[in-house]
């Protein structure tokens, strides 16, 4: 999961002539978006442990 992945998903929703296709699409890439957010803070939080 990635932001590279977010982003595919989104284009692929901007293109999709499907309405129903293109909103699993963009919810895919909230939740590719939202698990690299989670990812980023645990990195940062272990990051500012260690110091």
């Amino acid at each position: 999961m990635s932001l590279s992945s977010a982003r595919n998903f989104a284009l692929r929703a901007a293109k999709s002539q499907d309405d129903k296709e293109a909103i699993d699409l963009l919810s895919k890439a909230i939740l590719e978006l939202a698990t690299s957010i989670e990812a980023t803070d645990a990195k940062l939080k272990k990051i500012n442990k260690s110091s």
